[in-house]
């Protein structure tokens, strides 16, 4: 992998999840991330759609897709005691012509799991989604890709049951079965990572993650031709637009240098013939700006300024990552330092320092904003200073103390 693999990937995707019942009806799941190369976050949910026109027009087209299809026309087999994926799918389904079939193999521990869906029915919903405006970049089928998400789970150990769909493992974490029934959900709420998310949003969730984080991991996916052509089309305009870059760049830094170069010789040229001297200041005067420039600085220590930070976009940001059972009450940067103020002639204020009130009906709301808070890459620490639980009026007023 190049040292410029990251630039060429995809930072931006959207996983949509159908699943196909029995009855021909369908529900479809929408989840879209996007990735800045050190995290990845989920930009927007769709849940429970049952009319795949109303997809339209909720994604923006020119964020690439990935498809999943599950439940009926997904035929799914296990194959026990392999080493390897199977190359020859003829011998996996020897009744089935499989040239009429899309095949996806997944393989954990020794157990091959291999999914198969007629191209009619995966080009019926491919090609939905293209009429809709949007770019379908690969295909897979059943839960399987789930395997590429699984430690983000808040799951640990044992079976999963997850939106009608368990899975088995052994104590290495291995798939060693797989069923299907509407009664399999999920006993109690999911996260991924720190984030809730629905059920129903995480399979879509895996195929966009597997989709931006391709380079990087075996995505799970059925091999579709076309699919993997436009996929390779949309790397290479990636490629040939950072090369470009690239390129344009490497001029750009040689003209400067040469600006540079030539005005840095016009300088010296200038001080041969300019024959100008500097006086210098007398030992006195120099005490004197010393002096002046230590008050000076204490003054700025006094007041509290500690340079050009653009708090503005401090307080954006915190109150961006506010939680809705949360009502602020105040915000204070560099507060007065308390401790410190006996002397009534001179304040002083904690440098660095961030103070948040407000009440919360419960504390798990602050502790989560103190979690969301810690995020930030300019934040240094954020602890819960105070959380005093008032009975009578059933809320408590909290204080949290940030340093950045």
């Amino acid at each position: 992998m190049s040292i410029l693999s990251p630039f060429y990937s995809i930072s931006q995707a959207a996983g949509i999840a159908v699943d196909i019942r029995q009855d021909g009806s369908y529900l479809i799941n929408c989840c879209q991330v996007i990735t800045d190369r050190k995290q990845l976050t989920i930009e927007k949910k769709i849940t429970d759609l049952d009319n795949a026109d109303a997809l339209g027009g909720q994604l923006n087209p020119k964020i690439p897709v990935t498809l999943n299809l599950s439940g009926k026309g997904v035929l799914i087999k296990q194959i026990g005691g392999v080493n390897e994926v199977q190359q020859d799918p003829d011998k996996i389904f020897p009744d089935l012509n499989t040239a009429d079939f899309y095949l996806q193999q997944f393989l954990s521990g020794d157990q091959l799991f291999v999914s198969v869906i007629r191209k009619n029915v995966a080009d019926h919903w491919i090609g939905i989604l293209e009429q809709l405006g949007y770019s379908v970049l690969s295909l897979s089928l059943g839960p399987f890709p789930l395997s590429n998400v699984m430690d983000q789970l808040n799951i640990y150990e044992g079976d999963i049951n997850l939106n009608g769909f368990r899975i088995k493992r052994d104590e290495q974490m291995n798939w060693t079965a797989l069923e299907y029934s509407p009664q399999y959900i999920s006993p109690f709420a999911l996260k991924m990572g720190s984030e809730p998310v629905g059920q129903q949003l995480i399979l879509p969730y895996a195929t966009a993650f597997q989709l931006v984080l391709f380079s990087n991991l075996s995505p799970v996916q059925a091999i579709v031709e076309r699919l993997d052509l436009q996929y390779n089309k949309v790397i290479d305009i990636k490629k040939l637009k950072m090369t470009g870059a690239l390129i344009l760049g490497f001029f750009f830094i040689f003209l400067l240098l040469n600006v540079i170069v030539l005005s840095w010789l016009n300088a010296e040229n200038s001080l041969l013939d300019s024959k100008v001297s500097v006086s210098a200041n007398s030992n006195s005067d120099m005490e004197a700006l010393t002096a002046q420039i230590k008050a000076k600085e204490m003054l700025l220590d006094d007041i509290g300024w500690d340079g050009a930070i653009n708090k503005a976009r401090f307080i954006d940001q915190l109150a961006a990552l506010l939680p809705e059972e949360i009502t602020l009450g105040d915000m204070a940067i560099n507060p007065l330092d308390n401790a410190n103020n006996k002397d009534t002639r001179q304040l002083h204020f904690s440098d660095h320092r961030i103070r948040l009130s407000g009440s919360s009906q419960q504390v798990v709301a602050v502790n989560e904003w103190v979690a969301r808070i810690k995020t930030l890459k300019w934040v240094k620490s954020a602890e819960l200073e105070s959380f005093d639980y008032d009975s009578d009026q059933q809320t408590g007023k909290f204080n949290i103390i940030i340093r950045y």
